[in-house]
């Protein structure tokens, strides 16, 4: 289904939306490979819960996006 965005006037399709999807999960699952895994942020957990609150707040994103997707 294509739609246009009120907010920029773009017309978006639902592969818009599972693209968008997907680029969030790849990036969720590489900061958690390559820098929540890091030994340095295993021994510098401040650093570490920084991070995580950051990929936290991407997974919020993730879901948010998902719900308007099935909400079409």
């Amino acid at each position: 289904m294509v739609k246009k965005s009120n907010k920029i006037g773009i017309e978006l399709d639902d592969f818009h939306y599972h693209e968008a999807l997907d680029r969030l999960m790849v990036t969720i699952k590489h900061i958690d490979q390559h820098l929540i895994q890091h030994p340095v942020l295993k021994l510098e957990t401040e650093v570490k819960d920084l991070v995580v609150d950051g990929t936290d707040k991407l997974w919020l994103a993730y879901q948010k996006l998902t719900e308007l997707k099935a909400n079409e």
